[in-house]
């Protein structure tokens, strides 16, 4: 299987993978939507109006929500309280699983979904105390290859074909709002924010986000707003229509 193109929402992540086309013979590249904390797979007002966007925006693109859980309770109940590492588990299952995604995809990602992140205690990076949160994170501080490098994460994130990091500039639920653009506090001042060219994790390449910029593959869009307030125009040209067609 090829990996995902992926795309990130502040967190609405953007990203295209670099595949083969589509098993279902449509040039169309096939589209997974993870939703944020406290949303689901399927809501009519959110995720599924995003669905139908992208299905009327482009015809004949397959779109994979994903839903963790057996059913919508669950997949709500999953984004407060379930352990992050296992649901990432249960997604990559369900796309490795689907045969439409089989020879690769673009993803997008709404708020903590955009990272595949979830809990907030599971990925809360405390400036203060920069060493117990590395020695307690479970999920945040492994994934930045901040302890223990693991080569397999900045691979994988190089195979992306595109990442948009997009940051809403009114934003009051992602603190510092710059982390939607891996920007975050200096270690110990919670009153300078570093930009994410002046991070350890972009200077010393730990996940590749240097590389990516540096070959034109990182990408940052911002929006006049608070958290995820988009509009349909924005996501249609500047996020479908751009990365999806």
């Amino acid at each position: 299987m090829n990996p995902p193109r992926i795309i990130l929402l502040s967190l609405l992540l953007v990203a295209a993978v670099q595949g083969s086309p589509p098993r279902n013979g449509t040039k169309q590249v096939p589209v997974v939507i993870w939703h944020g904390m406290g949303d689901c797979c399927c809501n009519p007002i959110s995720m599924g109006s995003v669905k139908k966007l992208i299905e009327d925006t482009n015809p004949g693109t397959y779109v994979h929500s994903l839903k963790l859980g057996a059913s919508i309770t669950k997949d709500i109940e999953h984004g407060f309280f379930a352990n992050v590492n296992e649901l990432v588990y249960m997604a990559c299952i369900k796309i490795k699983n689907d045969p439409e995604l089989v020879n690769g995809y673009n993803a997008i990602g709404f708020s903590q979904g955009a990272q595949f992140l979830v809990v907030q205690a599971q990925y809360w990076h405390d400036p203060k105390n920069v060493q117990e949160y590395k020695e307690r994170s479970i999920f945040l501080a492994d994934i930045n290859n901040e302890n223990k490098n693991n080569p397999t994460y900045k691979r994988n994130l190089l195979q992306l074909k595109n990442l948009v990091l997009i940051k809403f500039n009114q934003d009051h639920m992602v603190v510092p709002k710059e982390s939607s653009w891996f920007g975050f506090y200096k270690d110990g001042d919670i009153d300078t924010i570093l930009a994410m060219n002046e991070t350890d994790l972009y200077t010393q390449d730990r996940i590749g986000l240097r590389k990516l910029n540096e070959s034109g593959r990182l990408h940052f869009l911002s929006v006049d707003g608070d958290h995820l307030q988009v509009s349909r125009e924005f996501l249609v040209d500047k996020i479908i229509k751009k990365y999806f067609m």
